[in-house]
């Protein structure tokens, strides 16, 4: 698995490309309140060196400025479906700050811990890519201060072989490459943190000596990464590794002795990681040493259900896992998986989840266009907010704001973007596009507090 740790020509080739099918605009810069990259605010120089101005002139500057500042708290970054474009909007108003072109056409987007940078994962042009939104907020020593720049792609990218899962870390990101068994190319992981994508830096990588659909997670100076036995016939691996990081690569530890058959999906919370299996959850105890046990199956499984998709949060003790549709809670201090009741109509299936609020609520939007909300302490129903009526179910993506109050909901198919408030339980007017958006990402300052 080759890796890329400074600009190289392979990369350079495909932004030539880039450039090359968009004209001379890789960027378009849309806003006119948005300063290049690297350049400050002119009227923010104005006011910090304009000594002359009267008091009650000075606070209404000051009162504007912060207000621009708020208004440019946050970002999405919305996929162009079946392109290399990306469209940057305030997430405030919906108002398009910049139109991206990437080395390639996007599979899957996500945040980065700080939720500054975004990874534009291009599987199956082996590529990951990032763009810096633009929007990041400095600590002033008596308050958090909001910047607002022009989003721009940044010169960091990986290539690998078949780039699919990829996950978040307190210590930052790991992608899992699959490899390619028809062409005899190898799995892999790299992690990375958001100071690597910004100073152009050295990931962290793993190799392994056969392909397989895994996962990884970053746990400090550890990664937990699926195992495969290469003479196996299924491309899921079957087992977890424990890699400790030396000089820039990881040595292998230990292989659990609790096994994972048919895995898939992973996740991890603040002491615990998860992997799905055929037979439950492999829950595994990082306080305790990184002990591991299995959360088996719960007893309405039936032939063919598996854990393949996994949910947790930090604040959260338990994960949320998805067997065949249905929503079960993997909880550490229970040695089996309990139902989640959650009730959808005939014929009505979830096709986005996540946590929310801060991991005070879970987010299940349903393919009829009704967005519910399960309090995480009890898991009972919190609210109901019926977004759209009768949409096309495969057309909703969920994009939440991490630690606020704000979901978006893409509906690709009449090209909207539907922005509701959780706390009110409420959504607002739609945000007509003239492209249909194919998945996204938020981007900004995490937190609600922007005042001065």
């Amino acid at each position: 698995m080759q890796k890329i740790s400074k600009f190289n020509p392979l990369f350079a080739a495909f932004l030539v490309l880039a450039l090359t099918a968009c004209g001379d605009n890789e960027t378009n810069i849309y806003a006119q309140d948005v300063a290049e990259p690297g350049h400050e605010d002119h009227d923010h120089e104005e006011d910090e060196h304009d000594h002359d101005h009267e008091e009650d002139e000075h606070d209404h500057e000051e009162d504007e400025h912060d207000h621009e500042d708020e208004l440019s708290a946050a970002r999405l970054l919305l996929i162009e479906a079946g392109t290399d474009t990306v469209h940057v909007f305030e997430a405030s108003d919906g108002d398009e700050v910049a139109e991206l072109t990437l080395p390639a056409a996007v599979s899957y987007v996500y945040p980065m811990q700080g939720y500054r940078y975004a990874a534009f994962i291009h599987r199956d042009d082996n590529w990951v890519s990032f763009v810096d939104g633009g929007v990041w907020v400095e600590d002033h020593g008596d308050h958090d201060h909001p910047y607002a720049e022009a989003p721009q792609l940044m010169d960091f990218a990986l290539d690998g072989v078949k780039p699919t899962h990829f996950t978040l870390g307190d210590a930052g990101a790991a992608v899992f490459y699959d490899g390619n068994g028809d062409t005899a190319d190898v799995a892999g992981v790299v992690t990375f943190s958001d100071a690597t994508i910004a100073e152009n830096g050295l990931e962290n990588a793993l190799q392994f000596t056969t392909h397989m659909h895994g996962a990884a997670q970053l746990r400090g100076e550890h990664v937990l990464a699926t195992e495969r036995d290469a003479a196996t016939s299924s491309t899921l691996p079957a087992a977890v590794g424990l890699y400790h990081l030396h000089g820039g690569l990881y040595e292998h530890e230990l292989t659990f002795a609790e096994p994972c058959p048919g895995l898939h999906g992973s996740a991890q919370s603040e002491d615990a990681i998860f992997f799905g299996c055929e037979d439950g959850v492999l829950l595994i105890d990082e306080p305790s040493d990184f002990s591991a046990t299995k959360i088996t199956n719960a007893d309405d499984f039936t032939d063919g259900m598996r854990v393949g998709t996994l949910r947790a949060h930090h604040h959260v003790a338990q994960a949320v896992a998805i067997a065949s549709g249905k929503f079960y809670l993997a909880d550490p201090s229970q040695a089996q998986l309990q139902p989640l009741g959650v009730s959808m109509p005939e014929g009505v299936s979830a096709v986005s989840y996540e946590f929310v609020l801060g991991g005070e609520a879970f987010a299940i939007l349903q393919s009829d266009g009704a967005l519910v909300l399960l309090d995480a302490h009890d898991w009972s129903e919190q609210a109901r907010i019926q977004v759209l009526t009768s949409p096309a179910a495969d057309a909703l993506t969920l994009i939440v704001q991490p630690e606020g109050h704000m979901a978006y909901v893409l509906n690709s198919a009449d090209q909207q973007v539907i922005p509701v408030d959780l706390e009110d339980a409420v959504s607002a007017d739609a945000w007509s596009l003239d492209f249909a958006p194919a998945g996204g990402v938020w981007l900004g300052v995490a937190t609600e507090e922007h005042d001065h």
